[in-house]
């Protein structure tokens, strides 16, 4: 019985493994596409490892303060003009320069606009009164809240977070210095309330400077370019999850359309044929599902080859894509195989027709690597993120990459995809046994 199942299962993957269109979609397409996408977000690793530089950030600053007039009067918007925008004053900080690329707008809309179109990664809009609601005077003695806008691009949020952390620190030493003069007025005020002579050093000889607390130069922003590093580890390769993702959604197409093929010899006769030999019922399905099962165990086993030549072009070092630790590398694969299979026999025994294997199939096969997140990030989807757990893909993909990253905690991965695979395949056996005629 033994040697019948294994000389069944044979014929399938050699039939499959013989078929130059098969391999293309089993082993081509994932490749390249895994190849092509992985290229694509390594593209800023260079020498340095996965330090990414952040500099340069392109934002607006738009300064429509209409400032204050009189004795002291100033203009606390061509504050940010004259720290931010090259070439403003004499004795920038250079490290602000180079962190980030202010551009002067005069039109706030213009500038918003600009950042809709993904050339800007931040609008810094300062307000018409900001100075006004800011300054202290006779007629106002009361400093009043105010507000900066920063219009930011949702595509770029680090950069949108930088422009927004030093604008809120340059706003908050400007309202520093204008505490500080509300208060040391307010002092000399009282006390000369009290001594008649303060009171005419403040009538005839009062003449003080609070620049130091406006000024640039005195201003005590600083930017600290580090490169931050923790411990080693295994540096990140793009390659490994779109690998993955990639591998495991083709190998669920291929489960489906091997478990699938029952349903066509069925329809053409050759099943019945196959029924009226000696060979019991239950051997010839077993043989032809576990052929779908090896099918799939050798198509993981060939891109995780392949995969591994491209991932160490792409480093110039040899680079296993999804680590070294072969014995649970292939653990996994048989795990995630036979819950394919399981899931490619169950559904050939609910449905009736080939075209109706092919449809639902690939619907589900598609919904549970788009909710899987094979196609986009579900990090920032809660709801996403917990369908993502009854998808074959999750746990799948994420064996795969713990692995990639010398990490042995998947004995969870392996019992979900087992248990998945063993029920789903016995209870697909077992329908279809009891659908076929004798």
């Amino acid at each position: 019985m033994l040697r019948k199942i294994l000389a069944m299962s044979w014929k399938e993957v050699y039939t499959t493994y013989t078929d130059r269109n098969l391999l293309l979609i089993m082993i081509a397409t994932p490749l390249a596409l895994a190849t092509i996408i992985g290229l694509a977000f390594s593209g800023f690793l260079g020498n340095s490892g996965n330090d990414i530089p952040i500099r340069d950030i392109p934002f607006a600053l738009v300064n429509l303060d209409a400032g204050t007039s009189g004795v002291g009067g100033r203009n606390n918007g061509q504050t940010f003009v004259d720290l931010l925008v090259p070439g403003a004053a004499a004795d920038q900080p250079q490290a602000l320069l180079d962190l980030t690329d202010a551009r002067q707008m005069t039109n706030a809309r213009l500038a918003r606009m600009a950042v809709d179109r993904g050339e800007l990664a931040a609008a810094v809009i300062i307000p018409e009164d900001f100075s006004a609601k800011l300054a202290y005077s006779p007629t106002h003695l009361a400093l009043e809240p105010t507000t900066i806008e920063i219009y930011a691009n949702a595509a770029q949020p680090i950069s949108a977070n930088i422009i927004r952390s030093i604008v809120s620190g340059i706003g908050d030493q400007i309202a520093t210095g204008n505490i500080a003069v509300a208060v040391t007025i307010d002092a000399l005020v009282q006390r000369a309330q009290q001594d008649v002579r303060t009171a005419l050093q403040l009538v005839f000889g009062f003449n003080p400077d609070f620049a130091p607390a406006f000024t640039p130069e005195n201003n005590p922003i600083r930017i600290d370019s580090q490169t931050v590093q923790g411990e080693a580890t295994t540096p990140f390769n793009p390659l490994v999850y779109f690998g993955a993702t990639n591998a495991i959604l083709f190998m669920l197409f291929t489960a489906r359309g091997s478990a699938g093929s029952l349903l066509e010899e069925r329809q053409d006769g050759t099943l019945a044929r196959l029924l009226t030999t000696p060979t019991p019922r239950i051997v010839i399905l077993l043989g032809k599902l576990a052929g779908t099962f090896l099918t799939c165990v050798l198509q993981l086993v060939l891109l995780f080859f392949f995969l591994t030549l491209v991932g160490s072009l792409m480093s110039g070092e040899l680079q296993f894509i999804w680590g070294r630790n072969v014995g649970s590398i292939l653990l996994v694969m048989l795990a995630i195989s036979l819950a394919a299979s399981g899931l490619g026999t169950l559904l050939t025994a609910l449905v009736k027709t080939p075209q109706q294997s092919d449809f639902i199939g690939s619907v589900i096969i598609l919904a549970m690597a788009l909710f899987s997140g094979a196609f986009f990030s579900i990090e920032s989807v809660p709801v996403l993120r917990t369908l993502s757990r009854f998808t074959l893909n999750f746990w799948g993909t994420d064996a795969f990459t713990r692995l990639a990253q010398n990490e042995t905690d998947i004995g969870l991965n392996v019992v979900v995809l087992l248990v998945f695979g063993a029920v789903t395949f016995g209870a697909g056996l077992f329908l279809f046994n009891r659908r076929l005629e004798v």
